[in-house]
């Protein structure tokens, strides 16, 4: 192959790796509009707060619902995920929750809360629940 026809494969894949970008672009723009006009209509105020909230509780519970060799709490047996959604509702303002407090402080005040309402319950030191 001679150098015209390796610079024409280079040039072929550049304008497909641009043309792959452009439509992962146009694609997250056409998500990102639709999650905003859900967030939007969503009922609770500020939205993006409930959304972030509601996505930590439900990783912490989807990640301890078993108990694993790196486990240090788990949900506690036979409580469900909408059972703590429920309880979050009724104490969601007591929480001081805003968007001025940072990820951390927000997953520590969410993780706290689950602890405190016996959601996620600590193992002892042989891997039983206390």
């Amino acid at each position: 192959m001679d150098k015209a026809h390796i610079i024409e494969s280079i040039d072929v894949l550049k304008a497909q790796r641009d043309l792959q970008d452009a439509t992962r672009r146009d694609d997250v723009y056409t998500e990102l509009n639709e999650i905003v006009d859900k967030l939007y209509n969503l009922r609770v105020f500020p939205s993006l707060l409930w959304v972030w909230t509601f996505d930590i509780i439900r990783e912490t519970y989807q990640s301890n619902l078993t108990v694993e060799d790196w486990s240090e709490e788990v949900i506690r047996d036979g409580v469900t995920l909408k059972q703590i959604f429920d309880q979050f509702w009724q104490d969601v303002d007591n929480l001081g929750l805003s968007m001025d407090s940072g990820g951390d402080i927000i997953e520590e005040v969410i993780m706290d809360w689950m602890r405190e309402n016996d959601f996620l319950v600590p193992l002892d030191d042989d891997g039983w629940l206390e």
